[in-house]
């Protein structure tokens, strides 16, 4: 959040309010993404000038809590990563580039991603908002892999990069469709074999299965087999 925008909380609606500043694109951004969430976000005018309003509550950054009391709140956001995640495609496909430390607030058992003051449209595939939930993740000392692994093993079978080893090279040999498209990936620690009837490519690992789809799986599929979706 920059320094210099004025914030207050009214304590009769328990709701946050910060400044808005002309030609800001934060509220945009903000309403783009929670669109397709539960977060009430809206703007008044106050003094003569713009507010974003939304919840009063607690924000989880590495701004907002020291090191030592990080552990506190691991359990909050390890419950929290499906949810996490969806917000992050969904930064994705909207092209909107984060651009800093994540700032997360939690409401009514939920973390939404809020405070874009210095986001902006266009995502570097090279440093991308799941590199930023990642440095949040490793931050706050959570497993990373699921995030990791699957944007490799993806990478992988897209275009055949990241083959460093030969154990990579015989799953890609063995596993790869030349005639499936590749763009989505999910995750799921349950290690049953995952049978789903639209073209994949299934990857069995030591902590759980990925699965490579050509488009959005139904949400009754992703439930019933315990997935998440990663990218």
């Amino acid at each position: 959040m920059k320094g210099q925008l004025h914030t207050f909380i009214d304590p009769i609606s328990n709701t946050f309010h910060k400044e808005l500043p002309n030609n800001s694109q934060e509220f945009l951004f903000l309403k783009m993404l929670h669109g397709m969430t539960s977060l009430p976000i809206d703007t008044i005018m106050y003094n003569y000038k713009q507010y974003i309003t939304m919840p009063s509550s607690h924000v989880i950054s590495i701004d907002t809590i020291p090191k030592k009391d990080r552990n506190k709140v691991k359990h909050i956001i390890v419950k929290n990563i499906p949810f996490m995640l969806k917000q992050i495609n969904y930064l994705q496909q909207l092209n909107i580039y984060y651009s800093d430390c994540l700032q997360w607030l939690y409401y009514q058992g939920k973390l939404f991603l809020i405070d874009f003051d210095i986001a902006s449209y266009g995502v570097d595939y090279l440093d991308s908002n799941y590199s930023l939930l990642y440095n949040f993740l490793t931050a706050f000392n959570i497993d990373c892999s699921i995030i990791s692994d699957s944007i490799r093993y993806l990478d992988l079978f897209r275009d055949g990069l990241s083959l460093n080893t030969e154990e990579e090279q015989i799953t890609y040999n063995i596993l790869n469709d030349p005639s499936m498209v590749k763009n989505y990936i999910y995750y799921s620690t349950n290690k049953r074999h995952i049978q789903i009837s639209t073209k994949n490519i299934h990857i069995y690992t030591d902590l759980g299965n990925m699965v490579i789809t050509d488009h959005i799986l139904n949400p009754e599929i992703t439930k019933e087999w315990e997935l998440i979706r990663v990218v």
